[in-house]
């Protein structure tokens, strides 16, 4: 590892005896210093990273990862979850659902129900969520970052049960005690067909009291034009045109105090708010971006992140503390003005409608308090580097889903002469509502973790880490209706497990620059309980599956992953290379009841993924950056689940089936140029992005096959920016999707199970074409 550590401290005394003789009084010399100094630090900075929870040379830890710097993420113009994805082979984002929840997915560990299988992480602080088909993870704005890393493979034994898949790290920009800086930017651009995409940010940073206590504040707002226009359902006029756009307002807040020489301690605070006004989905008959919706479905995400960490000096170690609370709350409307029609009627009437229309409104709350104390030693030339420590989750979630149909009554008197009591044998609920419920979700986890490296032998280290955790859960379900069966009352039902996902490499560093590994590691996810299915109006599905009833839970599930990397690197050129096998046991996977609309959690028997990431850095004149990055996933499922029948239909999955939402291929090649010209500093920067097919449904046996859905396209989008600036601004024009593709990235029959009525779908955003100016100081 002396190695590995050896080049900054050779560039500092290069700089140092270059320096040596020349007077250091001169301002001319003063400030090639402090431009020297700069460089340096920016060097640094290109290459540190702490997915082992303490700073290393990113060449020098054994794990396959992604680090994407603030100047990458603002030249590519990354801001969302789904930006971030698509410059990161292998990890993907798709939107999944009758509600459109967003699940990243990391070495196709994908799974659209249950805990979370990706681990995102602000700073220190957990935020992902159970998935419950309507509210997926938060989408964080990447403004004032210092860098994002994605790390691969399973992440259990230094960031718990839910990275079982990888973990994504936001790692924000902290206080200084010394100097100042500030920025302040904003964009304007069109969306083809659509409306204007305009933002504004700020952020400032500074010394309130020098080497004592210093102070970091940014926000932001943006709003993203809609695109999608509404029609009458009846004529197919057009009532209103770009219905979906989305205003994203965020700010942030930390406060780094130095008390004495080896306490530190910084209370931050991070607060966003989104508000969407219609759902982003057309309707596959209407055309792209048109949909007849009777009712408005807009959605709220509000997310409040305080959180305290210290610090304190041990002299060979460093004690780190990290309290945090999360408290969010979103909410959706959902057009359900067909439901009837549908599930009731069967399709029989096409087009049909609830008088008035109907909606779902679904509202989660999620309230987490996190707990983290962890200690890790000082030196890294040291023989044996370690870090230990503990942590403890509390977290509470609250689903409510309410079905309002004030019209249903109409409709059902002047289609079958009943009314909704005669067909349900329940009359509606007060304000017209055929369904409510209201279900809680409690868990706690407490856990001791421990990593130890161990340098043996020149060249050589070995890194071993455990993580035991207890987690128990509990969950409550309340639900009334005529679509609920009558009153329901589910549990208290518990859950409990006690997982240990231990982690081991070997590394060998052929040179300071060069990295060899072998690594194996478990990753884990707790198990959870089922809310209710009516086993009368259900009967037929669950038949079909050899059930009479839905399960009262799932199990947990689990996993082994197995990798071999290599790293390289010189003055012009790095390299990565992974290749991984991981063997997938118990998965849990929704299972949708086509006839009824209804759905449960089961363990879908096991899967292999195998498969490579490739990434390739070259600088072949000073100016000119190349990067290829390139991934592969081969992940089916191993055992047939499931009762098929004499034709071969009928079962959940089959050995070899894909699973879902998997591309096989994936990868981005991107050019970047930089110039000057007449005194300003510009770049030239293009970027493709390809994903390959992939499948909705893991089988097409499957009682819930259905050939609309199955097949998910391939996408590719070319993205181009020019910049150009000096003295601390700069302007640049950019095209995003200069193509204009229009993949469809969602497609879903949920609400509409098994009639051919219209599908839910979404594609690719059309062409934008903007202008960003930013001022540094």
């Amino acid at each position: 590892m002396a190695d590995v550590k050896r080049r900054p401290l050779l560039c500092a005394t290069s700089f140092a005896l270059s320096t040596a003789g020349v007077p250091a009084q001169g301002q001319e010399d003063w400030r090639a210093r402090e431009a020297a100094e700069a460089s340096l630090s920016e060097e640094e900075e290109a290459v540190i990273v702490t997915a082992r929870r303490v700073p290393e040379q990113e060449n020098g830890v054994p794990i396959s990862m992604v680090r994407l710097g603030s100047k990458h993420l603002e030249r590519s113009g990354a801001g969302t979850l789904a930006d971030i994805a698509g410059s990161v082979p292998n990890l993907t984002v798709p939107t999944v659902g009758a509600f459109g929840a967003q699940q990243p997915t990391i070495r196709g560990v994908f799974s659209n129900i249950g805990a979370s299988t990706v681990g995102i992480y602000v700073d220190d602080v957990p935020v992902q969520i159970r998935s419950l088909e309507v509210a997926g993870n938060p989408d964080l704005r990447s403004f004032d970052l210092e860098r994002v890393e994605v790390l691969r493979g399973p992440q259990g034994s230094l960031f718990g049960a839910n990275s079982m898949g990888g973990t994504i790290r936001y790692l924000t920009r902290q206080p200084e005690l010394s100097g100042m800086d500030a920025e302040v930017s904003g964009e304007l651009a069109a969306v083809k067909g659509g409306g204007l995409t305009r933002e504004i940010r700020g952020a400032w940073g500074g010394a309130l009291v020098p080497d004592r206590i210093g102070v970091r504040a940014s926000g932001y707002y943006r709003r993203d034009a809609g695109v999608v226009d509404r029609l009458d359902p009846a004529g197919g006029a057009e009532v209103q045109d770009n219905i979906d756009p989305v205003a994203t307002l965020g700010v942030r807040l930390a406060v780094k105090a130095a008390l004495g020489e080896r306490l530190e301690l910084t209370p931050a605070l991070f607060y966003q708010r989104t508000r969407r006004a219609d759902l982003p989905f057309y309707e596959s008959t209407l055309g792209p971006f048109r949909q007849s919706a009777s009712v408005r479905q807009p959605g709220r995400d509000r997310l409040v992140l305080p959180s305290l960490t210290a610090r304190l000096d041990l002299g060979g170690a460093t004690l780190t503390s990290v309290t945090a609370w999360l408290d969010r709350d979103n909410r959706q409307i959902v057009d359900y003005s067909g439901f009837f029609g549908e599930i009731v009627l069967g399709g029989a009437v096409p087009g049909i409608r609830t008088p008035g229309g109907s909606y779902s409104r679904t509202t989660v709350a999620q309230r987490n308090f996190t707990q983290e104390i962890r200690i890790a030693s000082n030196d890294p030339q040291a023989p044996v580097r370690w870090l230990i420590g503990g942590f403890y989750r509390r977290s509470r979630i609250v689903m409510a889903q309410r079905v309002v149909e004030p019209g249903v009554e109409q409709l059902a008197q002047a289609q079958l002469g009943l009314s909704i009591e005669d067909i349900f044998g329940l009359p509606l609920l007060p304000g017209g509502q055929s369904y409510h419920s209201r279900q809680q979700i409690g868990e706690r986890t407490l856990a001791g973790f421990g990593q130890a490296s161990w340098a043996f032998a020149p060249r050589w280290e070995a890194t071993a880490g455990l993580r035991v955790s207890y987690n128990p859960l509990s969950f409550r379900l309340t639900s009334e209706g005529p679509l609920a069966g009558g009153s329901n009352a589910i549990g208290p039902r518990r859950q409990s497990g006690t997982p240990v996902t231990p982690y081991a490499s070997l590394s060998w560093h052929p040179s300071g620059e060069s990295l060899v590994y072998l690594s194996a590691g478990k990753g884990f996810r707790s198990g959870g309980t089922n809310g209710a299915v009516p086993a009368s109006s259900c009967a037929a599905d669950l038949s079909a599956l050899g059930r009479t009833k839905a399960p009262d839970s799932y199990a947990p599930d689990s996993l082994w992953s197995y990798e071999a990397g290599a790293k390289a690197g010189g003055r012009a050129w790095n390299l990565s290379l992974a290749a991984f096998r991981i063997d997938w046991r118990h998965i849990q996977q929704s299972i949708t009841l086509p006839n009824c609309g209804f759905s449960y959690i089961d363990n879908l028997g096991a899967a292999r993924n195998q498969g490579m990431e490739l990434a390739v850095q070259a600088r072949p004149v000073p100016p000119l950056t190349l990067d290829l990055s390139l991934g592969f996933i081969d992940a089916r499922f191993r055992r047939n689940v499931g009762l098929p029948r004499a034709d071969g239909t009928g079962s959940i999955v089959a050995v070899g089936d894909r699973v879902p939402y998997v591309p096989r291929w994936s990868g981005t090649l991107s050019a970047e140029y930089g110039f000057a010209w007449r005194g300003l500093d510009g770049f030239i920067r293009s970027e493709w992005q390809h994903a390959g097919r992939y499948r909705r449904a893991p089988s097409r046996q499957s009682v819930a096959y259905d050939p609309r859905v199955y097949a998910g396209e391939g996408s590719d989008i070319l993205f181009l920016r020019v910049g150009a600036g000096r003295d601390g601004w700069q302007l640049s024009v950019f095209a995003d999707n200069l193509l204009d593709s229009r993949a469809v990235l969602y497609r879903n029959a949920d609400l509409v199970p098994v009639t051919g009525s219209p599908l839910r779908e979404m594609a690719q955003r059309p062409r934008t074409i903007g202008l960003s100016a930013r001022l540094s100081l």
